[in-house]
């Protein structure tokens, strides 16, 4: 796992064809774009891990993982004792990298190809203490096409380049009887 800034996260982003970075928000530019909207309030708390390995990877096969990218856009909205758990678990995930900056100076992560369960483990935070962030996976074939955006307000949105993969993702999803999902265009 590499640390960046929220500039060298933007940098980075702005190379995918379709994907649009204004400040800190991520948007497909593409006529088919879809999103696919999932309920984050789930009855079992492991569903939350479950879900967020699921979103990952959604119809791609976890051994064709090249990396991704996590940018965490927001925190400091619910109870600072809560989110300081969060804080604290992701400060030591970093430092076990070697990074010592805090979130507030590199939110932006970079995962390798071989760091898949942890770009996972660092989804599953926002998920669960409720910060605005963005997982942007990579595959070693085919272009970009879906992103994770999770909202503090307790929902996760999958926003989709095309029709096709929307479709193969809705399937997916919809074979999770526990998930609440709709689709919005």
């Amino acid at each position: 796992m590499q640390v960046v800034t929220d500039e060298e996260m933007r940098e980075f982003l702005s190379k995918h064809a379709d994907l649009r970075c204004e400040e800190r928000r991520l948007h497909f530019d593409h006529p088919e774009a879809k999103t696919i909207y999932v309920d984050l309030r789930v009855s079992e708390p492991h569903q939350l891990v479950y879900l967020a390995r699921l979103a990952a990877h959604l119809r791609y096969e976890e051994g064709h993982f090249s990396g991704a990218s996590l940018w965490i856009t927001q925190w400091g909205v619910w109870d600072q004792r809560v989110e300081a758990v969060g804080f604290k678990t992701l400060e030591r995930i970093r430092q076990g990298y070697g990074e010592n900056r805090s979130l507030t100076a590199a939110p932006g992560h970079f995962f390798r190809h071989d760091e898949f369960v942890e770009s996972v483990a660092c989804l599953v935070q926002p998920m669960v203490i409720g910060w605005d962030a963005y997982f942007v996976p990579q595959w070693a074939w085919g272009t970009l096409d879906y992103f994770l955006f999770v909202s503090h307000d307790g929902f996760l949105d999958i926003a989709i380049r095309t029709t096709a993969m929307c479709d193969a993702a809705v399937e997916i999803l919809r074979s999770h009887e526990w998930l609440k999902i709709r689709v919005r265009t």
